[in-house]
């Protein structure tokens, strides 16, 4: 047993990995509570997040603090943009269901879910970027878009594993009750970690 709790045993690490991590879902959750301030978080978690895929051994409270106050103004921008975007989307897509329009209904259901990925697409490598730059605004948001796309296959996978509770909701609604305790527990910063690993690289290289 000692074995495994030396400090640099793999369970160890990685139990320390674990606890950042849910240090980290617990402050996203309570700075995304006024809604305006979940761009600031999210880059917040995402500061902290990389640290811990670098390995450099910050605390996780004092990364996403760092990363909420400095990014605050342009992820809050950006994010309130996107907000925005997504709720005009589903309004669109509620109100085109309810007026029974067959195959244009169709068709504009289409293009308004494909609004709705690009937007998710985007916030996928806006907040982490913006979380390591000091660039302006729009310097970062450009690049975001730049690289959603020139790394499709990255930003697919990320986008993919937003997508595993819905769908295992839709397969069971009885293990909502489970999916809520995750999320409130560990699941949104472990899916972020994951966002992460995958795009840690990319994000360096540009930020």
């Amino acid at each position: 047993m000692a074995g495994w709790l030396a400090p640099d045993s793999k369970f160890y690490n990685g139990l320390v990995s674990v606890t950042d991590t849910i240090i980290v879902n617990v402050l996203l959750l309570i700075f995304s509570l006024p809604v305006v301030t979940a761009g600031a978080a999210l880059a917040g978690a995402h500061a902290a997040l990389l640290k811990q895929v670098r390995e450099e051994g910050s605390s996780p409270a004092k990364a996403f603090w760092t990363g909420f106050r400095t990014s605050f103004a342009r992820a809050t921008i950006v994010w309130l943009l996107l907000l925005l975007a997504l709720l005009v989307s589903a309004w669109e897509i509620w109100a085109i269901r309810r007026m029974d329009l067959g195959a244009a209904g169709t068709a504009a259901t289409v293009v308004a879910l494909t609004g709705v990925v690009l937007v998710v697409c985007f916030a996928i490598w806006f907040f982490p970027l913006i979380s390591q730059s000091e660039k302006p605004l729009a310097d970062v948001a450009k690049r975001s878009a730049i690289l959603a796309i020139g790394y499709l296959p990255r930003t697919l996978v990320c986008l993919a594993t937003l997508g595993v509770q819905p769908l295992l909701l839709y397969m069971n609604v009885d293990i909502i009750a489970i999916l809520i305790f995750a999320n409130m527990v560990i699941l949104p910063a472990a899916t972020l970690y994951v966002h992460d690993l995958l795009i840690e690289r990319q994000v360096s290289e540009n930020s």
